[in-house]
């Protein structure tokens, strides 16, 4: 490993020689070398401006920022990235750079200039994409357009919902004669499309009594539809129209009081019990989707003051009553951290735990709710293990009412799981949570349980499975893992939490912190808590209960989940099913049952959507899947491109080396299926990433990364590059082939041969670059391995072939002469066949040339 600063000033003198793919590997030998921050920061703001030459902008931004942490004014990192995020459409991010650096330089006039026309451009931007009149004509162009993918007409029609709650949206709906276009789309008979359409419709007659003449039959035919959503749609639109017509509706439709309103009567949704009378009208999916809509809105607020505004208002709605308590359990289900807040204030917790013991079955039920929710944090769990464990025990046994005798035992279910994976916080006694788990089990099971009782059965062991020992034996108990993917399956989405939770303890595939042996003495010496992993947590028994997974029908499940609406599917769920595919595609063996069960499909949506940790994963399952499959039959039909993507985000230097090397193998395998594919690979800018793995010190990446550019150097595009002048591209791979890893000649010697064969000009050029190049032709042809020689022997007669006679008269006079009538002269063998036949043919092309005398055989 060198000194850094020569690296550094190394890596200056190719920069300014315009020799960027030097400077950056000079570079990043400096920065795994260098331990002085300051000197960091400039060689990570000198290879952003690599990157910007070479327009890979990802990697140029990522470079700036890592400079920019270290010192914050830092004006030539700042103007990097900000150049960096205006080629990657980030003007926002852009220009508030180069505010930063025209606030450090008022004077500098390229800062006020590209100050100027970014906020130009944002100005423009903003203009187009906000433009009433733009949107509106925007999503009709999607909707009329018959040749549209249903998923973006669908999002469209979904989208005009939102401009229709505004006047002027509403209104240019109107006026473009989108009435008849909605109620076609109500009579396409599709569900998302009615819903949409109906939902749009109330938008548009809310508060305006010119635009609701509507026909009658029109009315009729949404009736009609057998669907429960649709049903409460239609009852709302009604209920716009009629309040329109009378003047019913008295409101005013600020901003601020349209917040307040709004919150509040989504505080009365979730604050219902549909066991009281004079309560709304619901479904049984209606208050949890009131809980993801208040997590909706929490995290849309953009400032400080507007989330306080959010947990007064909830603060001010919250009195000691049951429906409070009721409205607690929707919070926590939603914006966790404002539910958390109010649990904490005086007199709620102990307003729970007495209604526990209250003789009224629904106070019971609400409480034990509650509390269930409550009890995430150990802070809580202790307080209700203390105060209300005996309660929640009593009920289980006393109560005759299934509905809180499951809901009771969840609650202990989940207070049994409070200390997580760490062995030493188990909060009963040894054995108690497998009991807890066998009666969740057993009404998991039955058939003759309705299915809302059931998922609680799984909220129940979704606690519990933290515990090794409830893992191991939940996942022998085939039938229950049968029953719960079935109602995975159900056309109730709102189990999917519960059962992804589930998934993920079975499989080990949460966060886990890496526990330094030292720190574990200190702890100890110093008498503090040690986490301690079950037995049953070690890596066998993790692979066992994959398997079984696997074998109870796991990836269809998931497949099927992964379908699911996304007012249901949020972002962290779709991150804990991107991690249980990952554990289970870490065999080879296991990855072709998740293809055949559409697990390769289903980690497509996964991998382009939801937290950057569960894109990251899906991706890494996705590069196992393409690593080692047919993509014809793991990603059918067009799915096929649109795994590229995710696998080239993983070859970025903030992933780890196993997902580098797992990405390129999975690249490699796609280059080399269809050229579209190849063409596919390029757009997507992969190209400079693979080349600078060329480069890595690890041999399995600079081997997997050879071996992706050589199913790649069939285009055209790389071919051109490997003939451009000022790089070192073609002397890499040449003196790739004198390596002494033969999977790492095979790839090197392939491509060099395909580049010779494709481009005669490169013949000339091999024999520029490195003083080498005939040393290691040699020793390719002498090579014991047939696949080497015969890579070494076809390099040999693309020479030959150059059109070069210079070039083919220094080849016949040196040693390779002698080489190639030895390997010529040898008998056949179906082993070396291939190596045979192409030295037999470069001496024909020799005598061809009239470089050697045919041969002449003895009498």
């Amino acid at each position: 490993m060198g000194d850094p600063i020569q690296l550094k000033d190394e890596g200056n003198k190719h920069f300014q020689a315009g020799e960027t793919d030097k400077a950056i590997e000079c570079y990043t030998k400096a920065i795994k070398a260098c331990k002085d921050k300051n000197v960091l920061a400039v060689i990570y703001r000198n290879r952003s401006a690599c990157y910007l030459k070479q327009e890979s902008y990802a990697n140029a931004a990522s470079d700036a920022s890592k400079a920019i942490d270290v010192d914050a004014a830092d004006i030539k990192a700042l103007y990097r990235r900000c150049q960096a995020l205006e080629k990657l459409g980030k003007l926002d991010m852009a220009f508030k750079d180069v505010q930063r650096c025209a606030t450090i330089e008022p004077k500098n006039k390229t800062f006020l200039e590209t100050l100027r026309r970014l906020g130009a451009d944002i100005q423009a931007k903003l203009k187009t994409t906000f433009s009433t009149d733009s949107r509106v004509q925007n999503m009709f162009d999607i909707l009329l357009d018959d040749e549209m993918e249903t998923e973006k007409r669908e999002r469209a029609a979904n989208n005009l919902i939102v401009l229709s709650r505004e006047d002027a949206g509403a209104e240019r709906i109107f006026q473009n004669n989108g009435v008849p276009l909605l109620l076609n789309m109500i009579e396409s008979g599709k569900r998302e499309m009615i819903l949409a359409a109906v939902r749009t419709l109330s938008g548009m007659c809310t508060g305006h009594k010119a635009r609701v003449s509507i026909k009658n039959g029109s009315r009729q035919s949404i009736m009609a539809v057998d669907n429960e959503e649709i049903a409460l749609a239609t009852c709302n639109l009604f209920q716009c129209i009629n309040d329109s017509l009378t003047g019913g509706d008295k409101r005013e439709y600020g901003k601020e009081e349209a917040l307040v309103l709004g919150l509040k009567k989504i505080l009365k949704v979730c604050g219902q019990v549909p066991e009281l009378p004079d309560q709304l009208p619901m479904t049984e999916n209606t208050q949890l989707i009131a809980s993801v809509l208040l997590d909706k809105l929490y995290d849309d607020l953009i400032c400080d003051p507007e989330r306080n505004n959010f947990r007064d208002i909830c603060d001010e709605y919250i009195k000691y009553t049951i429906h409070a308590v009721n409205t607690i359990s929707g919070l926590l289900q939603g914006p966790f951290d404002v539910g958390n807040a109010l649990v904490g204030r005086q007199g709620i917790m102990e307003m729970m735990v007495a209604l526990c013991g209250s003789e009224r079955e629904v106070d019971q039920m609400v409480a034990v709710e509650a509390l269930i929710h409550s009890s995430s944090k150990m802070s809580r769990a202790s307080f209700i293990i203390t105060n209300g464990v005996s309660l929640l025990k009593d009920i289980y046994k006393k109560t005759k009412n299934e509905k809180i005798k499951i809901r009771a035992l969840v609650g202990l279910c989940k207070l049994g799981s409070a200390g997580g994976d760490d062995y030493a916080l188990r909060q009963f006694a040894e054995g108690s949570t497998e009991k807890l788990a066998k009666q969740c089990r057993k009404w998991l099971c039955n058939p003759q349980i309705d299915t809302k009782t059931r998922k609680w059965a799984i909220e129940g062991l979704a606690y519990l499975t933290n515990d090794a020992d409830v893992k191991d034996d939940f996942v022998e108990d085939e039938p229950a893992l049968k029953a719960m993917f079935e109602l995975a399956k159900s056309t109730d989405k709102t189990i999917i939490y519960a059962v992804a939770c589930t998934l993920v303890n079975c499989t080990n595939s949460y966060e886990k912190k890496e526990i330094m042996p030292e720190l574990v003495q200190l702890a100890k010496f110093s008498k503090q808590h040690v986490p301690e992993q079950h037995p049953k947590d070690k890596k066998d028994f993790i692979d066992k209960r994959v398997k079984r997974l696997l074998k109870a029908g796991i990836t269809s499940a998931l497949a099927v989940m992964v379908k699911a609406d996304s007012t249901i599917l949020t972002n962290q769920t779709k991150e804990m099913l991107a991690r249980v595919f990952l554990a289970l595609s870490q065999d080879p063996k296991d990855r072709g049952i998740i293809v055949a069960q559409g697990g390769g499909k289903a980690l497509i949506p996964l991998a382009l959507e939801g937290t950057d940790a569960g894109k990251t994963r899906a991706s890494h399952a996705l590069a196992k899947i393409a690593a080692i499959s047919n993509p014809e039959i793991a990603f059918p039909g067009e799915r096929v491109y649109e795994v590229v993507r995710p696998l080239v985000s993983l070859l970025q230097t903030d992933k780890d080396g196993m997902q580098n090397y797992e990405a390129l193998k999975g690249l490699t395998n796609l280059a080399g299926f269809s050229e579209k594919l190849r063409v596919k690979i390029l757009k997507e800018k992969a190209l400079p990433e693979i080349e600078n793995y060329m480069f890595e010190d690890h041999d399995q990446i600079r081997q997997a990364a050879t071996e992706c550019m050589c199913n790649l150097v069939t285009c055209k595009q790389v071919q051109d590059r490997y003939l451009e002048d000022g790089n070192d591209k073609l002397k890499l791979m040449i003196l790739l082939c004198g390596e002494d890893d033969d999977n790492l000649q095979i790839a090197a010697a392939g491509a060099l041969a395909m580049l010779t064969a494709a481009e005669k000009k490169l013949c000339n050029k091999l024999t520029l670059v490195t003083t080498q190049w005939l040393e290691i032709l040699q020793r390719l042809c002498l090579h014991t391995n047939p696949n080497v020689q015969h890579r070494g022997l076809v390099i040999v007669y693309n020479l030959l072939n150059s059109d070069d006679s210079e070039l083919a008269k220094k080849l016949i006079e040196s040693e390779l002469l002698e080489i190639l009538t030895v390997i010529g002269k040898a008998e056949d063998n179906p082993r070396r066949q291939g190596a045979i036949d192409a030295a037999r043919t470069c001496l024909v092309r020799a005598m061809d040339l009239g470089l050697i005398k045919p041969f002449t055989s003895p009498s």
